[in-house]
């Protein structure tokens, strides 16, 4: 269990420095940088002493090492600095689109562990359903999440007059009631949650799949068998309890990949989460929305994979 500490801890330190010194690596200055990326010209005319000053205020001008420091003890305080780009807090810009990225996660796990797992005691059952799912995930497993999303934009969304080619809700909408927003929210969502299930569907299909057919060989199904219990009775009883504790770590495990893919189709289909602050940050050098973003992220997927390393050792001891 220390070990476990210990790795988590040094895990987070090591992230923490990298994530720290990468953005201050990039070329381009965060006052007196031309993006070559939107092509939009932020040289707002600054003195050379009104840089000087923007780069005292945001504590730009100290050593690495002091920057370091000064960063460290605000985080520690649970001050995230504020914004270049945004002009306020990290932490308040994080507070509006982290819930808009969280949601879009959690509904794309809960529903690839469903579809997942559905499929998966299909193909148990059926060869011939194994002989195409099979292919179909493994292909899937292979494509990146922000190309679907493209693919899903010019091909469904594109066709499909009621469904929304961007944003999480419509602009200027004044909605009647509660259930007409979230109408409208869900249809924002769409595609965007489409596009997360079709890229995390294959681990939870391939994980209970797996799950399912070692579950098939072991001698209590047989006796289960004997004993005349229906067939579906055995697979949704027998298979899923037996298959819980993987399939549950499993989806901590994939909280990794959540979170690289949600930040990529956000930008897609211009949804309003952490995603788009991110590439505006890398765009106009915001260095300490860069931190915040990165920070959080890490954070989440750090206690993830320690809570599916406590499931797997809990689980793997159980058996022993």
């Amino acid at each position: 269990m220390r070990k476990r500490w210990l790795w988590l801890i040094c895990s987070f330190l090591a992230i923490y420095l990298v994530n720290f010194l990468i953005p201050r690596l990039m070329p381009g200055d965060p006052f007196r940088y031309t993006s070559s990326v939107s092509g939009d010209d932020l040289d707002a005319g600054y003195s050379a002493e009104q840089v000087e000053q923007l780069r005292a205020y945001y504590r730009l001008d100290e050593p690495l090492a002091g920057q370091l420091l000064d960063s460290t003890a605000r985080a520690l305080r649970g001050d995230l600095g504020d914004s270049i780009y945004y002009k306020k807090p990290v932490a308040e810009v994080l507070a509006e689109r982290l819930p808009w990225s969280l949601g879009l996660m959690a509904a794309s796990l809960a529903v690839s562990l469903t579809a997942g797992t559905v499929f998966a005691l299909w193909a148990a059952r059926r060869r011939n359903a194994d002989r195409v799912l099979y292919p179909v995930c493994s292909v899937l497993a292979e494509v990146p999440a922000f190309l679907l999303g493209v693919l899903l934009l010019f091909l469904v969304a594109a066709r499909v007059r009621w469904i929304p080619l961007s944003g999480g809700v419509t602009p200027f909408a004044r909605h009647a009631d509660f259930g007409e927003r979230l109408s409208d929210l869900l249809i924002h969502a769409l595609m965007p949650l489409c596009t997360m299930v079709l890229a995390q569907l294959p681990q939870f299909f391939f994980t209970a799949r797996a799950c399912f057919l070692s579950e098939l060989e072991k001698p209590y199904l047989l006796a289960a068998r004997a004993k005349g219990l229906r067939e579906g009775r055995i697979r949704f009883h027998y298979l899923l309890k037996n298959s819980a504790a993987a399939l549950v770590a499993r989806i901590f495990l994939s909280v990794s990949t959540a979170v690289g893919a949600t930040l990529l189709v956000e930008n897609v289909f211009a949804y309003p989460g952490i995603g788009r602050v991110l590439r505006e940050a890398v765009a106009y050098r915001d260095f300490p929305m860069i931190q915040g973003v990165f920070l959080i992220s890490s954070l989440l997927v750090l206690v993830c994979l320690f809570l599916a390393d406590r499931i797997n050792g809990d689980s793997a001891g159980g058996e022993g």
